[in-house]
């Protein structure tokens, strides 16, 4: 017996759910939180994964944020010193990258697969107590949609050391349209995906037509996140003290960790609630800090950087040329209301999927691919991420006097199309023809009997890899 299951590792989170009864739903953590910090830390000679390295930040623990920027293959300068200035411990890059975690008690070497693997280890115990019987974790991963291979392959390496067996890795895009069913749409549609993260940004135009799924435009941001709201609340706050207490915390790293600290459980807070109180026990000099920060306030300090957050959608936008019917929005980030209705005005007429909370969308569309795979037994799980070649051309029909476009381009292999054929009763023969374009010669021709058929019939056709295949009924 196997469970599905479905993980998004995230720069900052991660998120795990499980597939049963037809449903995806998310487990949450030892701590009862359904989001799991992505923080490795080494606390004197223990490792601490999640809440327990986030929290309490002592001067022994020595931490590691962000080790997903570093698992991408082709990470940059850019990934290496953000990982680097975020993290407390040293990472050398010389013939490969190394963490060095030095405390009081030990030093010990690590490296980004490592560190991936402890967080996998960490979901894996949580997925495990939620059985109520022994059986096999199969696990559906997303990741990026701009990695390559290669640096999927690390992760699945990961997650299969932890204990998961791997059915498939999907796109980050896939997974979000996957948690709201969204490919099960009876007509063409064209849906938007906004992904705000901790660290990053990306957003995403994809088709969905007879059951697949295709990224049109993709833009990908590294300097936008939800750290650089993180750091603005921040920087407020130390604004206030330094007004009140003529102190300025921003002159102490060990004062600004702590506000940094506090100021992200603030925003998430503030997320879904009209305020929150931020209590900071000695902040700098002894001086404890206690203050209620509005949503009214959050907002406003949030609209200085609006248009950035703004600008990479409206830019995919702007370069679209169809439609775009429905609004999916994920990340972490994307629970912020302000954010949400910004995004939303962008596109009045589209409708807005949020019923999920953004930080779990992605995890719930893994979990229900997972459950989907294992719902086909005699389907072969070996090799499920193949390449799809899809019509390049338009595909046009003649009959009679008629011409009728039978397929679009980009149409996926499979897709049938059913034409209902006018003909009068002395009509014993028709011959049908296929063109590329209307006034184009014929490419593929059949001719059939329709003397004992009902008047009108239907003509059914396929498109399969290498031809048309005409049927009539």
């Amino acid at each position: 017996m196997a469970s599905a299951y479905g993980i998004h590792l995230g720069n900052s989170s991660a998120c795990l759910a499980a597939y049963s009864n037809g449903a995806a739903s998310v487990i949450a953590n030892d701590a009862g939180d359904r989001v799991t910090p992505a923080i490795v830390a080494l606390n004197g000679s223990e490792w601490e994964i999640g809440l327990a390295a986030k929290s309490g930040q002592a001067l022994s623990k020595v931490i590691i944020k962000h080790n997903k920027r570093l698992m991408n293959c082709d990470w940059s300068e850019e990934d290496f010193s953000y990982v680097e200035a975020a993290s407390s411990c040293r990472i050398q890059n010389e013939e490969k990258l190394t963490y060095e975690f030095e405390t009081s008690e030990t030093t010990q070497y690590s490296n980004p697969d490592n560190i991936a693997t402890k967080i996998y280890a960490k979901l894996f115990t949580i997925a495990s107590h939620s059985m109520s019987n022994e059986s096999d974790l199969k696990l559906v991963m997303a990741a990026p949609l701009y990695w390559s291979n290669e640096s999927r392959d690390r992760l699945v390496k990961c997650a299969e050391i932890a204990g998961f067996d791997v059915l498939q890795v999907i796109s980050e895009p896939a997974a979000a349209l996957l948690a709201y069913n969204v490919e099960e749409s009876a007509e063409d549609i064209n849906v938007l995906i906004y992904r705000l993260g901790g660290s990053s940004c990306d957003v995403s135009i994809a088709k969905v037509s007879g059951g697949f799924i295709t990224v049109e435009k993709n833009i990908f941001r590294s300097d936008l996140g939800g750290q650089c709201i993180t750091k603005d609340l921040a920087d407020y706050i130390a604004q206030e003290v330094k007004q009140k207490w003529k102190l300025d915390p921003q002159e102490s790293r060990r004062a600004m960790q702590k506000l940094l600290h506090h100021a992200d459980n603030c925003k998430h807070i503030l997320s879904t609630l009209s305020s929150a109180h931020v209590f900071i026990e000695s902040l700098m000099d002894g001086v404890d800090w206690s203050q209620n920060i509005s949503r009214a306030r959050f907002e406003n300090i949030l609209s200085a950087k609006l248009s950035a957050y703004i600008e990479p959608a409206q830019t995919i936008i702007d370069s679209f040329e169809g439609k775009i019917h429905k609004i999916v929005l994920c990340g972490g980030s994307m629970k912020i209301p302000k954010l949400q209705s910004a995004i939303g005005n962008l596109l009045p007429e589209a409708e807005v999927l949020s019923g999920i909370n953004p930080d779990e969308v992605i995890a719930m569309g893994c979990a229900r691919e997972a459950g989907m795979l294992l719902d086909v037994p005699e389907f072969n799980l070996h090799d499920l991420n193949t390449e799809v070649e899809f019509l390049g051309k338009d595909i046009y029909l003649k009959y009679l006097d008629q011409t009728v476009q039978l397929f679009k381009e980009g149409t996926p292999p499979f897709t049938q199309n059913v034409c209902s054929v006018e003909a009068t009763n002395d009509v014993k023969d028709i011959s049908f023809t296929l063109h590329e374009h209307p006034e184009s010669e014929k490419f593929a021709a059949e001719t059939f009997n329709i003397e004992n058929l009902n008047k009108p019939f239907t003509l059914k056709a396929t498109l399969q890899p290498s031809n048309v295949l005409l049927q009539v009924e």
